[in-house]
């Protein structure tokens, strides 16, 4: 293995021929740069030399054959464990299911740690189950366990990421509450005793929910959001943050499908700082500026239109889109238009167009796509692209993981001879994978999650 020394020697062909000091570039030959620094926006670097080591033309967007990247980020509403299975069975593995052919696709959910909501209807027609019995980690506000189990091996075995807020809080009369601070304080607790760690947040319910934080300051009504602020009976980011949640969605609405980014730094009330992120809510406003919402199955079909999928990727954009995927009381919870749009979506990733993932997954990728610093060097013919830190402006810079950088990938000219190092280590040959020309450049990169399409369902006794 070539020491990073013997890189530079041959870089600046100090101590080899002349033969072998032709092979640099003229600005190094020249001694004004000991190592080729490259990122995204880089010129490529002309080499003189057909014998000359590969050029590397900066990070290709997406990994591999992908033009776009979209997750479904669907809230725990009226969950119950029956629904949650059908979806996940339907979406996640690749078996007949009663809503046809698994589609395979890599899709995690959200959960709730309580359930206090007062509104009285029904949540799932086969049982009549109420939604005081929808599924969360606890009974009610009680330390008793209800979805517990099951709760744990999903978010053990991927079909959960998000926590929906500390829980279903939402009142007739919006003017109360049931959360206070010490269900926050158990929840973290009991999370961690279990080793269920998720760090996707994501708002939820109605202004009973104070629990809620990210968006105080945008306007009178998120007055309510007080789970951020110090001094309320009602603030617990201060363990919720440690907790390692990374990434929150701030109870905003948004009706653009397609972003080139959908993370943002978000200052909260104490001071703290996370990642926000935008989720595609909504098509319309009303003339007076109400939101229409489409984020239940019945509006899966506009919000996985053709439009909007062809639109992102010919954009080369991001999508996290708000749904509802167990709002509805039917045996067969999804109506046969939204699975007609879930089909339709499993083409387009199917065609090597567009990655579908979890929302963990695409937003972690999103912030080391942007922030990421790297440099190359060169060497016998070798070119080496040294992964050195993610940049990252809320949670500061950092040596990667190798999971942070899964799927992040360069155009080369020559993957077989570049070498990806995660700082002067080479990546392990199994992690690596070169690709042939898309039309731009070839490319080499980390590779991506392997697919799992295993089907993960569990059933608890006496959880509907």
């Amino acid at each position: 293995m070539l020491t990073r020394w013997m890189r530079l020697l041959a870089i600046t062909g100090i101590g080899m021929g002349a033969a072998a000091a032709s092979l640099a570039p003229a600005a190094v030959r020249a001694g004004d740069r000991p190592r080729l620094r490259a990122s995204a926006s880089a010129a490529p670097v002309a080499w003189s030399s057909p014998s000359a080591a590969p050029t590397v033309y900066g990070l290709r967007r997406f990994p591999y054959p992908y033009r776009a990247m979209l997750a479904l980020s669907s809230d725990a509403d009226s969950q119950t464990l029956r629904k949650f299975n059908l979806v996940h069975r339907f979406i996640n593995t690749t078996e007949p299911t009663p809503l046809g052919q698994g589609l395979g696709l890599d899709y995690a959910d959200s959960f709730f740690v309580y359930t206090a909501n007062d509104q009285r209807h029904i949540v799932d027609e086969v049982g009549n189950v109420p939604l005081q019995r929808e599924l969360s980690y606890f009974r009610g506000t009680s330390q008793t366990p209800y979805g517990a189990e099951a709760i744990h091996a999903y978010i053990r075995d991927g079909w959960i990421d998000t926590i929906h807020t500390y829980g279903d809080f939402s009142q007739v009369n919006q003017h109360t509450t049931r959360f206070r601070r010490d269900l926050a304080v158990k929840a973290v607790a009991a999370l961690k005793a279990h080793g269920d760690r998720v760090d996707v947040w994501t708002d939820h319910g109605n202004q009973s929910n104070v629990d809620n934080f990210g968006a105080r300051g945008r306007g009178r009504f998120y007055a309510y959001q007080q789970g951020d602020l110090p001094g309320s009976p009602y603030y617990h980011t201060d363990l919720t943050i440690p907790y390692g949640v990374r990434f929150v969605w701030p109870d905003i609405s948004s009706n653009v499908f397609a972003r080139a980014s959908v993370v943002f730094p978000l200052r909260l009330s104490d001071g703290r700082r996370v990642w926000g992120f935008w989720r595609y809510t909504n098509e319309r406003y009303t003339p007076q500026g109400a939101v229409v919402w489409n984020w239940t199955p019945y509006g899966l079909g506009e919000q996985l239109s053709e439009a909007h999928l062809h639109r992102l990727e010919a954009m080369g954009g991001f999508a996290v889109v708000a749904q509802h995927l167990c709002g509805t009381p039917y045996p067969g919870v999804l109506p046969q238009d939204a699975v007609a749009a879930l089909k339709r979506l499993a083409r387009h990733e199917q065609s090597g167009a567009l990655l579908v993932t979890r929302t963990s997954r695409l937003l972690h990728y999103n912030v080391a796509r942007d922030h990421l610093r790297y440099d190359v060097t060169h060497a016998f013919g070798r070119t080496y692209i040294h992964i050195r830190a993610i940049d990252d402006p809320v949670f500061g810079r950092h040596t990667p993981t190798l999971d942070e950088i899964r799927g992040i990938t360069f155009y080369t000219d020559n993957p077989r001879k570049t070498v990806l190092e995660l700082g002067d280590q080479p990546i392990a040959a199994a992690m690596v994978v070169h690709h042939p020309s898309d039309g731009q450049h070839p490319s080499i990169g980390v590779r991506w999650y392997p697919r799992d399409t295993a089907d993960h369902a569990v059933d608890v006794p006496g959880v509907s």
